[in-house]
């Protein structure tokens, strides 16, 4: 198994309540991720992490501004220094605090939106500052306004409720007065006005609802301190105090909900609170335990239970702060057979509903794909075909399959290796070794270019899991792994990007090899730094633009979008990859599965390389990388200029230039390339000029096809 993702949770309360118990269900049953936990407020939560064993810290933080923005401070430190892979805010000001700590420093953040306070515009905003957001129902998926959202839908409770006895005993112990022939009717939630509690105690007081009791559990909360307080005051008022009983917090309280005749989720817009309920754990768990649930609508919960389906309901939907229709629901569900018809409706209405360990997966799953890292903590099983083009690499082709070979690990693991035409013994070295491991295929296509012969290799494949492996490249001795691994995601992407570590032998290749980001700038990519730079200075790492030798695919995702076909052009992977995005697949980028490779050599070599990739990108660039050239165009622009008419003005056209170089620079320094320092701006800037020359004449041969083609289109056709 890979290693697990190290991900830092923000959590914003230190109550137990729905928000915290999904986490905690989740966190209980996946051994894929590496927690820590940052605390924004004391409570019970934090004996829950201890129990687990899982390491926090307490930061007490309020709801101003400024205590807001002290506590993202704080965490930025607390990021640079634990260097996580990715970020959970589980809830609003969680996010409010974490996402601009992430983009500080560059930690991808994933925002959990449990509810539906603050929609409107911190919302919005969070969903333009967050790296991905998860929804716990389908309706946040749509209120959080957020392109990346993903579903981790409340888990259906593991393990067996208590028999009604057993629970009613429970409740008895807890203080619940449970003689006589009352219904019981049973709220779960925390102590806050906005859950509604006061509706269903005043329902206890009219017509429908004489012959029922409530049981109250849950836990109180510090942001409404008086609330017990002012329920009992009301069920004194009412004259329905003896029928009013308060039994606390109960640990694993959906064990109790047997003990019950129906359960209550009455959320209500109060001003306090988000208005609607769309968590909806305490529903789903009474519907799974064959109990009717009354619940206000409109929203998730009651859409759940009563709301447009083929099937009956599994309860009633009421209006928000109506307790007359609370006692009106109370007095249908007296009936004995109405409350077992509901209930067994409501069983088939959660049929569907995963279980902690489908949810956790989804959960790791997001937060992985979030962090560029897909697969971490998996060991994937996927049988999968690595495609090898080749031509004319004599006994370097002996190494890359025995690289190759001690990486498959899977019964049905091959090689299949196509020659485009050596003229050397390629062929008879690849066919000498198939000879002894029949894991290893030879198919000949002479005279095809790279990207035919890598069609071929996936036409002749066997396994529906595509690898494709480039004969320049060194695959690391985990690099399979790490794509089996991706591969093996509950719902993994179609197209995983792998990503290549440029090395060089010798000062000048060394300098070259700067011109290339790193692997770990994949997965660092996110701060307000790394967006700039990549405005102004040119792009790093593109998610859809794969290099053919760090790519995997599905064999029917590859012949959905024509392969490679017959191109020869070092764009080739980008074309591959933008088709496939706009096919519907989904690409994901594999930050740890890496390939080394050497940079062109000599010199002259790497720019004619380099004019041709940007020829390659100016005939298919998008409109963002259109403005970025045109941004990009009047920087430099402006710095040439300056330093040419303008003597005062040359210190700062310099620090522009030093700017631009410190990346490259940095790169050589994190290497400890020190003797290719002094070449880094020469080579740099030979590479950055024939790539631009090439984008420029890409583009311009791009209007050219555009112009005749409308030339071609107000002709019309050939008579």
């Amino acid at each position: 198994m890979s290693r697990p993702l190290r991900v830092t949770v923000v959590a914003p309360y230190g109550v137990i309540g729905g928000a915290e118990l999904w986490l905690l269900s989740l966190l209980d049953v996946t051994d894929r991720l590496d927690v820590n936990v940052v605390m924004l407020a004391d409570g019970p939560l934090r004996d829950e992490f201890a129990a687990r064993g899982i390491p926090y810290v307490l930061r007490h933080t309020g709801r101003s501004v400024r205590a807001l923005a002290g506590t993202a401070s704080w965490l930025a430190r607390r990021l640079r220094a634990d260097a996580p892979d990715v970020i959970l805010a589980n809830g609003v000001k969680a996010a409010t605090v974490a996402a601009p700590a992430a983009r500080l420093t560059g930690v991808p953040c994933v925002w959990a939106k449990h509810d539906h306070s603050y929609d409107g515009f911190l919302t919005r905003a969070l969903a333009t500052v967050t790296d991905a957001c998860i929804g716990t129902e389908p309706g946040l998926i749509t209120a959080s306004h957020h392109p990346r959202a993903a579903l981790v839908p409340v888990p259906a409770p593991s393990g067996t409720a208590l028999s009604r006895a057993a629970a009613r005993a429970e409740l008895s112990r807890r203080g619940a007065r449970l003689d006589g022939d009352e219904r019981l009717l049973l709220t779960i939630s925390r102590l806050v006005s906005y859950k509604g509690v006061d509706d269903a105690i005043a329902a206890l007081a009219l017509p429908g609802g004489a012959r029922w009791r409530l049981a109250v559990v849950g836990p109180a909360d510090p942001s409404d301190p008086g609330e017990r307080e002012r329920l009992t005051a009301l069920a004194g008022q009412l004259g329905v105090a003896d029928r009013v009983d308060f039994a606390g917090w109960v640990q694993d309280a959906w064990r109790i909900i047997p003990a019950a005749d129906s359960v209550a989720v009455l959320t209500k817009p109060d001003g306090t609170g988000p208005g609607q309920e769309a968590f909806g754990g305490t529903a789903i768990e009474a519907m799974l335990n064959g109990v009717p649930v009354i619940t206000t609508g409109p929203g998730s919960v009651a859409d759940r239970v009563a709301g447009p389906s083929a099937a009956p309901p599994g309860g009633i939907e009421v209006p928000a702060a109506a307790p007359a229709r609370v006692a009106d629901a109370l007095f249908r569900l007296s009936d004995a057979d109405t409350r077992a018809a509901m209930g067994r409706a409501g069983l088939r209405r959660t049929a569907d509903n995963p279980g902690p360990a489908r949810c956790a997966a989804l959960l790791a799953q997001t937060l992985s794909g979030a962090a560029g890292l897909p697969g971490a903590g998996l060991t994937g099983t996927t049988p999968v075909s690595v495609v090898v083009t080749v031509l004319d690499e004599g006994p370097r082709v002996d190494g890359l399959l025995e690289l190759l070979l001690r990486q498959l690990a899977v019964g049905d693991d091959e090689i299949v290796v196509v020659d485009r035409g050596s003229v050397d013994r390629t062929a008879q070295r690849v066919a000498a070794r198939a000879s002894l491991d029949a894991r290893v295929r030879l198919v000949t296509c002479p005279g095809t270019s790279a990207g035919a012969g890598q069609d071929a290799g996936v036409r002749a494949a066997a396994n529906l899991l595509i690898v494709c492996a480039d004969s320049e490249c060194v695959p690391a001795p985990d690099w399979l792994d790490r794509m089996r691994a991706a591969a093996s995601e509950p719902e993994p992407a179609e197209l995983l990007v792998g990503v290549c570590r440029v090395t060089g032998h010798g000062a000048l290749a060394q300098a070259m090899a700067t011109v290339y980001p790193l692997p770990e700038e994949v997965r660092r990519a996110r701060g307000p730094w790394s967006r700039a730079r990549r405005l102004i200075f040119g792009p790093g790492f593109g998610a859809t633009g794969p290099a053919g030798g760090s790519l995997a695919c599905t064999s029917p995702a590859w012949q959905d979008v024509g392969g490679l076909r017959e191109q020869n052009s070092p764009g080739v992977g980008v074309l591959f990859g933008q088709a496939a995005a706009r096919a519907g697949h989904r690409v994901a980028v594999v930050g740890s599965a890496e390939v080394d490779r050497e940079p062109p050599a000599p010199l002259p070599v790497a720019v004619r390389a380099a004019l041709r990739h940007g020829e390659e990108l100016g005939l298919r660039a998008d409109g963002g990388q259109l403005t970025g050239v045109v941004v990009r165009a009047a920087v430099y622009g402006v710095v040439l200029g300056a330093a040419l008419t303008r003597p005062r003005l040359r210190p700062a056209a310099a620090g522009v230039v030093g700017v631009w170089l410190s990346t490259p620079v940095g790169r050589a320094v994190r290497r400890g390339n020190w003797a290719a320092l002094p070449l880094v701006p020469p080579v740099v800037g030979a590479l950055s000029a024939a790539r631009a020359v090439g984008f420029a004449r890409g583009l311009a041969g791009r209007v050219r096809t555009v112009r005749h083609t409308a030339d071609d289109t107000r002709r019309g056709p050939i008579p």
